[in-house]
C-alpha cells in the first residue's frame, strides 16, 4: 500500500458500470479522517473524462489512516472505498 506525506493533495477515482458499460449515475462522497470524524463539508464529486467516472480531490490533513467512500446513488446502487495511509514527512520538522 502506497503512503502519503501529510499535506499531500490525492485524486480518488470511482468507476461505475452496468454490465460492463459505463454508466452516468449520481454520487456522493465521505472522508473519514484518522481521528475517526468524517470531513465536513463532504467533498465534492466531479465528474471525470467519460460517463461512469467521478473524481474527489483529498487533502491529507492528518497523520493516520484515510477513508473514502464514494457511492452511486441513483442508476448503479454501488460505491468504492478507499484507504489512504499518511505517515509524517521527512521534510516536516514541526
Amino acid at each position: 500500500m502506497a503512503t502519503y506525506d501529510k499535506g499531500d493533495q490525492v485524486r480518488v477515482t470511482a468507476t461505475f458500470k452496468t454490465a460492463g458499460t459505463l454508466t452516468e449515475t449520481t454520487a456522493t462522497a465521505l472522508h473519514r479522517l484518522p481521528d475517526g470524524t468524517n470531513k465536513s463539508p463532504d467533498p465534492s464529486v466531479e465528474d471525470g473524462s467519460e460517463d461512469g467516472i467521478y473524481y474527489v480531490d483529498i487533502q491529507l490533513s492528518q497523520i493516520g489512516t484515510h477513508t473514502i467512500k464514494i457511492a452511486s446513488t441513483d442508476d448503479v446502487i454501488a460505491s468504492e472505498t478507499i484507504e489512504l495511509v499518511v505517515t509524517k514527512s521527512i521534510f516536516d520538522h514541526a
